[in-house]
């Protein structure tokens, strides 16, 4: 991006809330931050009415602190969705809307005068702490200044006030062989989990597999909740539970049917709960459930906000929570682009009742552009082979429409498409008037690489892969808090 586009971008944020000051006055009191990212993870809480699961932590600081049940990524996948809410700009933005970007492509610097978003909690007096799993996986160039101080948590909570991101590999895949059998998710003896008693969603075929899939997913989850619980106790015995501000959230949906990589329900919506201290004046009453619409681009300006710091103008922005709160956006926009070797381009626009999607590569299915380590894709392909699944999905197997029209508070499954429904009409177009001027405003040119040049990034990735697997195994080891 030249610097005359980049002008652009700063004059097409409104400056009043990029320019907005902090909630902490200098020389007053601030928070510590502590927030916990976890990968690939959907609404599978016990506090979001999930039955199957043990969370009894993370529950708690639900109760103690709010629960948002509309909070969604920029992007559905991994580093679209990190460069994102790292930036506080829209993928696109900062040239990282394609999952990956491996050689012979060559990723690209970030937009002059653009930088992740710790670099305002520094300067604004934090130490800026990388304990955990220390996966950044941005589709740009890493920043020229150090996005991170420090990696080591017991030194980071030496320091007042710190900002630690502290991330957790649960609940990615890990395809683990245990006793010779293959498990996609780490497992949790410790709390296991019915495959006949978890909820397999209509639109998934319901096989062993998917159950299986889907109970170890959700064991996955009761680890990450241990995790997650040892970390808060260890705030507590340093008498730091009180002086924290702690943010929990996700980076996309989960890698399961129709989950991570598409803009369904499923894949965008991420769970974030937020708990403050009384004293740093949350604004919400402990155990607050809200419907708000929230995006995960409204971290960075929010925990700017917090610190004291001041919002760049070019940043996206909306502080969610805090004494400068902001007003709840009327539409929150998402993307997928390239995964891999697999082009595509899908947009959606959603509101509080209607979600609307436009598909640019109609033809290809969902099976087509989706992971194919999903076992429950596997075994939905064998039923629809031989005609045994039901329309609703089926569809995953299908050409997709140009168009998806759903209505969220009537079909949160988003099983039937209003799109080509004469009375939808009025709703249809106004969203795809809506994305639109998105698309025209936040110019979202939807280019494609050179197709020579991603088969030779394929070439080359299978290369590598062939020659890693060729490599003695080494035994998996989750790290612990």
């Amino acid at each position: 991006m030249n610097k005359k586009t980049f002008l652009w971008l700063i004059a097409g944020v409104v400056l009043s809330y990029g320019l907005a000051s902090g909630g902490a006055a200098q020389g007053t009191e601030r928070p510590n931050i502590l927030w916990i990212v976890a990968e690939d993870i959907g609404l599978d809480l016990g506090c979001y009415g999930t039955e199957s699961v043990h969370t009894p932590h993370l529950d708690r600081l639900a109760a103690e602190g709010a629960l948002y049940r509309r909070a969604y990524t920029t992007a559905a996948i991994c580093s679209p969705s990190r460069s994102s809410f790292m930036t506080g700009l829209y993928p696109h933005q900062v040239f990282s809307k394609n999952m990956r970007i491996r050689s012979p492509l060559e990723k690209q610097p970030l937009p002059e005068g653009v930088d992740v978003f710790t670099r305002y909690l520094r300067e604004a007096g934090y130490a800026i702490g990388f304990p955990g799993h220390q996966k950044t996986d941005w589709g740009f160039k890493d920043p020229a200044g150090a996005p991170y101080d420090i990696k080591d948590w017991e030194e980071l909570t030496a320091r007042k006030p710190f900002f630690s991101q502290y991330q957790f590999y649960d609940v990615h895949r890990v395809n683990l062989v245990v006793n010779g059998k293959q498990l996609p998710f780490e497992p949790c003896p410790e709390h296991p989990v019915d495959r006949t008693k978890v909820r397999v969603q209509p639109y998934i075929p319901d096989t062993p597999a998917a159950r299986e899939e889907q109970g170890a997913y959700l064991e996955n989850i009761n680890r990450l909740d241990m995790k997650i619980g040892a970390l808060v106790a260890d705030l507590k015995a340093k008498g730091l539970y009180e002086d924290t501000v702690i943010v929990v959230m996700g980076d996309n949906g989960p890698p399961l049917f129709r989950g991570k990589g598409f803009l369904y329900e499923r894949g965008l919506l991420m769970p974030l709960i937020v708990r403050v201290p009384a004293r740093f004046n949350p604004g919400f009453p402990p155990g607050m459930v809200s419907d708000e619409l929230v995006s995960a681009l409204d971290i960075a300006p929010t925990f700017i906000s917090l610190a004291g710091g001041t919002v760049p103008g070019y940043m996206e922005v909306r502080i969610f929570f805090g004494p400068n709160k902001q007003p709840e956006p009327q539409f929150l926009f998402g993307l997928r682009d390239r995964l891999d070797e697999n082009v595509y381009r899908v947009r959606s626009v959603c509101g509080k009742r209607y979600k609307y999607i436009r598909n640019f590569l109609p033809e290809k299915s969902c099976y087509d552009v989706g992971h194919k380590n999903v076992e429950a894709v596997s075994a939905g392909l064998a039923l629809y082979h031989e005609g045994k699944l039901p329309p609703v999905q089926a569809a995953y197997y299908q050409a997709r429409a140009k168009e998806e029209l759903y209505d969220l508070a009537n079909d949160p499954n988003e099983l039937t498409n209003l799109a080509g429904l004469s009375e939808h009409q009025a709703t249809l177009r106004g969203l795809r008037a809506v994305l639109d001027n998105w698309i025209t405003e936040k110019r979202d040119d939807g280019k494609f690489e050179d197709p020579a040049m991603l088969k030779e990034m394929d070439r080359r990735w299978e290369e590598f892969v062939k020659k890693r697997r060729e490599r003695p195994q080494k035994s998996f080891k989750v790290p612990s808090p």
